[in-house]
C-alpha cells in the first residue's frame, strides 16, 4: 500500500501583506495629495497665473502648454506674448544668435541648418536644427534679427523662423514680374504698432527680363506686415513712391525707421549713402555720408542708444582709431563724430573683425583666432573691454538675440 503524500499548504506571508496593504495605502496618499495640489493650484486667479508664467523661459512656457486648455490659451495670446517679450528685454541680457550650416549626409553632400546661441557667459545653446528645409540656398541667405524672429532672404524667397518654438515658414510671393537674384531687404519690430515689418526691394521688368538686364529695370519696394494673425493672415504692399537710392546691405531698425547703406547705381559702388524708410508716412528720405567716409568698406550702419551710427572703419584700419558718427538730423544730413576709440594698443585692426552691433552703450567687435571666435564688448563710458569665446563652424556671422513666443501660425 502506497501511502499518499498531502502537500503542504503554504502559510500566508504576513510581511508580503503588510507591505503590500502599505505600498498600496501610500499610493492612495499620494493620488490625494497630488490631487488635492492640482485643485489648490487651479484655484490660482488668471492673474496670479500669469504673473508666474512671466517668469518662466520660453522653453518651459512651451511644454506648459500641454498641460491644460486654459493654461495653452493663456500662453499664445497675444497679450501674453508682447508682456512676456517685454518682460524678457527688461530682467535678461540678450543672447548671440548664429546661424550655421553643417555637411550631415557627406555622399549626398545634404546640409543641416543650425541655429545656435552664445550668453553673456559663453555658454553655448543649439535651438533649432533644419535638415528638410525647401530652399536649397537657405543654408548661405542674408539673414537678420528683430525681437526674437530671424529674417533670411535667398536670391527668391524670403522667410521667417522663431528658434525658440521651432518653425520656419515662407513669406508669399511677391510680383511675378520681379527679376531673381537682386533682391534686399530689411527686418524689425515696431514696438508702438506691435507688428513685425519686412520691406523687400526688388527690379521690376517686363516679362522674360533676364538679370543681365537689370540695369534697365526699375526698383520697387513693398511692406509685410506680420501682426497676431500669423503669415497666412498677411499681405504685401506695393509702396507707391520709388526708392531714391539701390540698397546694398540688410537694412536697421532705429526709432521705427528703417536704414539703408545705399548707392547712386546699380553698377558701381560709388560714393555711399544712406537711404530711410518711415513706416508711419511710407515715403523714403535721402540722406549723405560724412565727407569723412568715401567707401563701402567694412561700413555697417547699427543702433547706437536709439541714434543712427556709422563707424569709419576704413580709418581704423589706418590708424587703430574707430571713429564713431552720429546722425544728428537726417533732414539736413548733419553728422556729429561722437566717439573715437583707440583700439590698436590692446588689438591687431588687421586681425580684429568689423564689429556687428551695440547694447545698452557696449560695442561689439569680433576676433576670429583658428576655430575660435571671441565676442569682444567696449564699454563706451568706462572704456573698459570684456570677451567671451566660443568654437565656431561656419563664417562667425552672429546678431543679437532674445527668445520670443510669437507664433508664425496663429
Amino acid at each position: 500500500m502506497v501511502k499518499g503524500t498531502r502537500r503542504k499548504q503554504k502559510k500566508p506571508n504576513k510581511k508580503k501583506e503588510i507591505s503590500i496593504r502599505r505600498r498600496k495605502k501610500c499610493s492612495s496618499i499620494v493620488i490625494k495629495e497630488e490631487g488635492n495640489s492640482n485643485d489648490q493650484f487651479n484655484k490660482l486667479s488668471g492673474d496670479v497665473l500669469t504673473c508666474i508664467f512671466l517668469k518662466c523661459a520660453v522653453k518651459l512656457l512651451s511644454i506648459s502648454r500641454c498641460v491644460s486648455k486654459s493654461w495653452n490659451e493663456c500662453i499664445i495670446s497675444p497679450l501674453f506674448v508682447r508682456s512676456h517679450q517685454k518682460q524678457q528685454l527688461m530682467e535678461n541680457a540678450p543672447q548671440f544668435l548664429f546661424v550655421e550650416t553643417f555637411r550631415y549626409l557627406r555622399r549626398s553632400g545634404k546640409l543641416k541648418l543650425q541655429l545656435v546661441s552664445l550668453d553673456m557667459e559663453g555658454r553655448n545653446e543649439d535651438l533649432y536644427t533644419i535638415t528638410h528645409y525647401p530652399d536649397r540656398q537657405i543654408h548661405s541667405s542674408r539673414w537678420t534679427v528683430s525681437a526674437g524672429l530671424v529674417c533670411l532672404s535667398t536670391d527668391c524667397r524670403i522667410y521667417l523662423c522663431n528658434p525658440a518654438i521651432h518653425q520656419l515658414r515662407e513669406l508669399p510671393d511677391c510680383s511675378p514680374s520681379a527679376i531673381p537674384g537682386y533682391e534686399h531687404f530689411g527686418f524689425g519690430y515696431l514696438h508702438s504698432k506691435k507688428e513685425y515689418k519686412v520691406v523687400r526691394f526688388f527690379y521690376m521688368g517686363p516679362p522674360g527680363t533676364l538679370p543681365v538686364d537689370v540695369v534697365l529695370a526699375q526698383l520697387r519696394c513693398e511692406v509685410f506686415t506680420l501682426n497676431s494673425g500669423g503669415i497666412l493672415n498677411s499681405r504685401w504692399k506695393e509702396i507707391v513712391e520709388q526708392p531714391p537710392y539701390h540698397p546694398v546691405f540688410p537694412g536697421v531698425l532705429v526709432n521705427e525707421c528703417m536704414y539703408w547703406l545705399a548707392k547712386d547705381k546699380v553698377v558701381y559702388y560709388g560714393q555711399p549713402r544712406v537711404m530711410s524708410f518711415d513706416f508711419e508716412n511710407e515715403k523714403f528720405i535721402s540722406i549723405c555720408c560724412p565727407s569723412a567716409i568715401d567707401n563701402f568698406r567694412s561700413l555697417n550702419l547699427m543702433d547706437l542708444k536709439g541714434t543712427v551710427c556709422l563707424p569709419d572703419y576704413d580709418n581704423f584700419l589706418k590708424s587703430s582709431i574707430l571713429d564713431l558718427w552720429i546722425l544728428k538730423d537726417k533732414v539736413s544730413c548733419s553728422w556729429a563724430k561722437e566717439y573715437s576709440i583707440n583700439l590698436g594698443i590692446r588689438f591687431d585692426p588687421e586681425k580684429l573683425g568689423c564689429f556687428y552691433s551695440s547694447w545698452n552703450e557696449e560695442i561689439i567687435f569680433r576676433q576670429q583666432l583658428g576655430v575660435m571666435m571671441v565676442v569682444i564688448f567696449y564699454d563706451l563710458k568706462t572704456k573698459c573691454f570684456r570677451q567671451v569665446e566660443r568654437q565656431t563652424h561656419g563664417t562667425g556671422l552672429f546678431r543679437i538675440y532674445w527668445k520670443t513666443l510669437f507664433s508664425l501660425d496663429s
